[in-house]
């Protein structure tokens, strides 16, 4: 029975927390948390880590259980990044000891490619438009534009504009034949998402993601509903969902979005992303799945992708680049360096699937050292609105 030697939380600039697992007989698997939250999600890897030492690398689930099921006190998303990361490592190390991907355990896959998108970063139109031209030259398909800043409560005719300018600039930028997505990241509040979908869909959006900050009451659930149903463009949310129970609200039984976006490093890891997935095809919704992180959760998130019918569109921050120059919020592409020995590569807006065991992925772990210089996990914005108010960020 191969049993965990080891299990420490890694640094890994420019701000990732990563896990690395060592079993009895050497081999080395690796999970990514979220990469916020730093000091406390730093904690709460490091402790899991020394309670599954000894562990079997083959009874992940009972592993799971026994993190999750153990305590008073459970959920919340220090633990849950932490549970989720654990369990990405054991399935990589399980797929390598019986040389098989990750995939192929999960019932095999089920797409040969996964189409990715990427974030645009800008200041103004004409900084996201260059992002957007820059996307194209990588051969991208489709984008993903965050055009709001500090939002009230109603927004203002002038905020709405900018956002028009913004989207607008950008779809000029892309041409009609590329699919351009808008993230509102739970900025706005019901009444304002309302006003702000209605000036945007007529830009031919490919889904509009997080239009109000999810908090799973009634009141949310029946705003998302009439907001899916008063306009033509697809609506999207999940990546603050942290569990199972959390996206059946949103598809069953009946959905009240056309999207689910669930995050590897968040849910629970890659089974628990699968059986979303599941759901998702049961309430006919597509699932794109968020990784605004580094190249070990896009690597888990490929899996997911490979066997999950539902899956519709991955996102990505690295393909295997880390370091500083590349952390640039909205998803800059220049990296200081590569984590893994071979970085995953786009063509025709889409990443193959791959077939080496595990998550298909060599760290390299000598080059988080040379680097550490770059590391810099910056502490959240505080968005202010015009009156000196808070604003969501």
């Amino acid at each position: 029975m191969t049993t965990i030697r080891s299990a420490v939380c890694v640094r890994c600039p420019p701000r990732w927390l990563l896990l690395r697992i060592e079993t009895d007989d050497g081999q080395i698997g690796w999970g990514e948390a979220i990469g916020d939250l730093h000091e406390e999600v730093e904690k709460a890897l490091t402790a899991i880590g020394e309670r599954v030492e000894g562990s079997s690398i083959h009874d992940i689930t009972r592993t799971i259980e026994t993190q999750r099921k153990t305590r008073f006190w459970r959920d919340g998303p220090v633990l849950d990044t932490a549970i989720s990361a654990l369990e990405m490592a054991l399935w990589d190390l399980k797929g390598k000891e019986l040389g098989a991907p990750v995939h192929d355990l999960l019932g095999g896959r089920v797409r040969e490619r996964v189409r990715v998108y990427r974030n645009l970063w800008g200041r103004n139109p004409e900084e996201f438009a260059d992002s957007a031209r820059e996307a194209m030259a990588q051969s991208m398909t489709a984008v993903k534009v965050s055009p709001a800043g500090p939002t009230p409560d109603v927004v203002s005719r002038a905020a709405l504009n900018d956002m028009v300018d913004v989207v607008r600039a950008v779809r000029e930028a892309v041409g009609p034949n590329t699919d351009l997505a808008i993230d509102l990241h739970g900025r706005f509040t019901p009444a304002a998402s309302r006003r702000a979908v209605h000036a945007l869909a007529p830009m031919d959006l490919f889904f509009i993601e997080e239009p109000c900050l999810p908090d799973g009451s009634p009141s949310h659930i029946a705003d998302l509903r009439a907001l899916r149903t008063a306009q033509p463009v697809a609506i999207a949310t999940g990546e603050r969902l942290r569990s199972a129970h959390a996206f059946a609200q949103h598809l069953l039984p009946s959905p009240v979005v056309d999207i689910i976006q669930p995050d590897v490093s968040m849910v629970g890891g890659i089974r628990a992303s699968v059986e979303i997935g599941a759901m998702a095809s049961a309430a006919q919704v597509a699932m794109a799945p968020h990784c605004p992180y580094g190249p070990i959760q896009f690597a888990a998130s490929m899996q997911i992708a490979a066997s999950s019918p539902a899956h519709l569109i991955q996102e990505f921050q690295s393909l295997g680049g880390a370091g500083s120059g590349g952390g640039t919020p909205g998803g800059g592409q220049h990296w200081a360096f590569d984590l893994i020995a071979q970085p995953f590569k786009i063509e025709g807006g889409h990443v193959e699937v791959r077939n080496t065991p595990g998550l298909g992925i060599e760290v390299l772990e000598e080059r988080i050292e040379e680097h550490m210089d770059m590391w810099n996990p910056h502490p959240p914005s505080a968005w202010t609105h015009t009156d000196g108010s808070h604003a969501e960020w």
